[in-house]
């Protein structure tokens, strides 16, 4: 599939996290020693660019747990520069400064070049599982690094072009803020990402023209659908077309030049049928959408 370079994290990290669902492989932790516990805390010095193993901070300090570190026994950790006391909580969406690289290699992705921060939507899928698993255990507030094996990122086959195998990852992250959804009526939750304090909300009739990505939740939750594969905008009529309810409901209090993630109750979307092949029945699905023209 092809995608706008809008949005280098969706497309590259995050919407191939679902090829990560048949790695079954152990991992290796050469790119992130973490038993090498030797470098002071203080210490800044960066060895993802050399050869050498990756300066970490000390597990303890004086015999005492640092806590400003988590590590887990499959690999995965976490480096603290700064931690709040905000916890990320499933299902939210927090915006994020970030730049991966492969562990003892190069940066393949950031959103430096938008310079502004970017939606993460956590139990959809979106991330590969290391990234998802690192970011609950973070704070509104916090930066730092999440240190991710590769039976957690890409595996045995990494990420063409971009990853190689059998890579371990390393994300530097600033989680900047949290996201608070327009809760509606019936369920449906509208987390605003990208404001626009001029226009009108949609009236019936109108059409509305929109680029999306679209996830299911539950146990193999992961990007089902998107726009970006038809290189055009999608539009119906709000009110009118045939599409599930939830997203006219979504829709209901959104501007032309908005973005923002719809979460729809599975009653509200494909129900007790489900969408054959795609869609589980009784699963809840959500649209990050991003609207171009109401008219």
């Amino acid at each position: 599939m092809m995608f706008r370079n809008l949005f280098i994290l969706t497309t590259i990290i995050l919407l191939s996290a679902c090829s990560g669902e048949e790695n079954t492989s152990n991992g290796s932790n050469d790119g992130i020693n973490a038993n090498d516990t030797t470098a002071d805390q203080n210490e800044t010095v960066d060895s993802t660019v050399t050869d050498q193993p990756f300066s970490l901070l000390k597990d303890t300090i004086n015999g005492q747990i640092n806590e400003m570190v988590f590590q887990r026994e499959d690999g995965l950790r976490i480096e603290w520069k700064r931690k709040n006391d905000d916890p990320i909580l499933l299902n939210e969406v927090v915006m994020v400064n970030y730049e991966a690289r492969v562990a003892g290699g190069e940066v393949y992705d950031s959103n430096n070049e938008t310079g502004d921060p970017l939606p993460l939507k956590t139990n959809i899928g979106m991330m590969v599982p290391g990234f998802e698993q690192g970011l609950l255990k973070m704070n509104v507030g916090d930066k730092g690094r999440i240190m991710i094996p590769m039976a957690l990122g890409y595996g045995e086959t990494g990420y063409p072009g971009l990853v190689p195998p059998e890579a371990d990852l390393i994300i530097e992250i600033e989680i900047v803020e949290r996201i608070t959804p327009i809760i509606l009526e019936e369920g449906v939750k509208v987390y605003r990402w990208k404001t626009n304090n001029q226009g009108l909300v949609p009236e019936k009739g109108q059409t509305i023209a929109f680029d999306y990505f679209a996830y299911k939740k539950g146990e193999k939750a992961g990007m089902y659908d998107n726009s970006f594969q038809n290189s055009q905008p999608f539009s119906f009529d709000f009110q009118n077309d045939n599409v599930v309810d939830g997203l006219h409901q979504g829709m209901s209090v959104l501007k032309q030049a908005e973005k923002a993630f719809i979460e729809i109750p599975s009653a509200l979307a494909y129900g007790g049928k489900g969408l054959v092949d795609l869609v589980p029945k009784n699963t809840d699905i959500v649209y990050d959408v991003r609207i171009s023209s109401i008219d």
